[in-house]
């Protein structure tokens, strides 16, 4: 199977059978195996794809005279894909995309549409060259539109997400916010302290050719060299994790102290949980090292999620680590456990969220998500937040943090765990200085937590804030 058959299968699976791109495209290369150059255009031909296609169907639309919706199934993704190619890719020869498309066409018993699709693209081909090229031919669509949806249209998210965002922050930079999503990114990885030293693991990538850059986190690597960080040798021993940025400044801002008990009420697929007990196991150790005698209880992690399924996620992140005291079980966050009330010196509430902040890695998600998901989402975290407040003992931390950027799933739920008697704990300190820099001017602090608002090729965005469970007569 060719490289471009693998990606239109794909698209198939993810616009008409709802399947999720990142799990739909492990499974296509597991499958298919692609090597080489040919893995490297599935990736980039799917993710493309998918991360413009909202643009695509706009101009495919114009150049048919008819919405996408009305072109059989199988053709309008084969055109989706060859349209790609066409106007965001410069080393792909045109011709190459047409033919392919209409030989793709007929080998799956479509070619009763081959003209079709060769008209199609052949005229697009015209009008791209007629309008001065690739981005001169975009910008004279989006001049002709109002604002909104001018954005909407280059950067290729729903028009709903572009106004939501300008209006619960209008300071903020829109145009880099969307433009974040289509940056050229390395992969952020996190150092376990407990695998060995920060300068033996920059060492140890650097031989095996994964040219390891510093990032804003001191804890922290961004790997440019290409390739998957999961087949390197270190990561295999567990010397790191593969984890964006802002989700490790939300684990290098919790509280820990030796031997604490924590509770992470939704941890699948384990990265939270494994960076506490890293740095918890650290702390031990440091511990027992400097105490003058007598034993002392060591820490206790509790990992949770209610999708059974991705409990040996969990496992196997925690058995790669060689991670221990870490306990993982099926459980509903938003059901109240009573063995667990006042438990916890820490609960983390990473919660279910619309995902808009990391349509960069899952562009998927900017087409799925409706505006009525974001008020079910933050009734949703508010019952999961109503219980955590309860599983924090006196004394104790609790950890708000979303990977999305609404003031409904975050300021508004941030102030209703306030509102549970919960004192807000500044974090701002603890941002490094050019993410708190760029927070501050677009105003992303609240009063009460933080929202990290997306930087092209850096980060993520990301909404945290911290809480503290007054002591009785304190």
């Amino acid at each position: 199977m060719t490289a471009r058959e693998i990606v239109w299968n794909l698209l198939t699976e993810v616009n008409e059978r709802d399947a999720l791109s990142h799990v739909a495209l492990a499974e296509a290369m597991a499958a298919n195996r692609p090597e080489g150059p040919e893995r490297a255009l599935v990736t980039q031909l799917f993710h493309g794809t998918l991360e413009r296609q909202m643009t695509i169907d706009t101009v495919l639309a114009r150049q048919t005279g008819r919405p996408v919706t009305k072109i059989k199934t199988k053709i309008r993704n084969l055109l989706r894909m060859s349209v790609y190619q066409m106007l965001f890719l410069q080393r792909i020869p045109v011709a190459a995309a047409c033919n392919e498309a209409v030989a793709l066409a007929k080998k799956h018993g479509l070619a009763g549409l081959a003209g079709f699709v060769n008209g199609t693209l052949r005229g697009l081909d015209r009008a791209i060259t007629a309008g001065g090229g690739q981005r001169e031919f975009l910008l004279s669509i989006a001049d002709t539109m109002p604002e909104m949806e001018r954005l909407s249209f280059l950067y290729s998210v729903p028009e709903w997400i572009v106004r939501l965002w300008r209006e619960d922050f209008p300071k903020a930079d829109l145009e880099t916010m969307l433009a974040a999503s289509f940056a050229e990114r390395g992969v952020t990885i996190r150092w376990n302290k407990s695998r060995g030293s920060l300068e033996d693991l920059i060492s140890e990538l650097a031989r095996e050719g994964a040219a390891p850059m510093p990032d804003v986190l001191p804890n922290c690597l961004r790997l440019t060299g290409g390739g998957n960080p999961a087949e390197l040798a270190a990561y295999r021993e567990g010397r790191f994790s593969i984890q964006d940025g802002s989700a490790v400044l939300a684990g290098n801002l919790l509280p820990l102290r030796a031997g604490m008990r924590v509770l992470d009420l939704c941890a699948a697929p384990g990265g939270k949980t494994a960076h506490a007990a890293d740095e918890l196991t650290a702390l031990d150790a440091d511990r027992q090292t400097t105490d003058c005698g007598g034993e002392r209880e060591g820490f206790l992690i509790e990992a949770r999620d209610n999708k059974e399924d991705k409990l040996p996620l969990i496992r196997e992140t925690v058995e790669r680590l060689h991670l221990q005291n870490v306990q993982v079980r099926a459980a509903d966050a938003a059901a109240f456990d009573p063995e667990r009330e006042a438990w916890a010196d820490i609960v983390i509430a990473d919660v279910p969220c619309s995902g808009l902040g990391v349509i960069g890695r899952k562009p998927d998600v900017k087409y799925k998500t409706k505006p009525e998901d974001i008020q079910a989402l933050s009734e949703i975290q508010r019952a999961i937040v109503q219980n955590a407040v309860r599983y924090v003992k006196p004394g104790g931390y609790l950890s708000y943090s979303t990977c999305t950027v609404d003031k409904a799933e975050n300021a508004s739920v941030a102030a209703y765990i306030a509102s549970l008697g919960m004192t807000p704990v500044d974090i701002a300190g603890g941002l490094p200085k050019v993410m708190r820099e760029s927070c501050e001017r677009q105003e992303g602090f609240d009063g009460i937590g933080v929202q990290i608002f997306p930087e092209p090729g850096t980060w993520d965005g990301f909404y945290i804030a911290q809480f503290r469970k007054e002591e009785p007569g304190v």
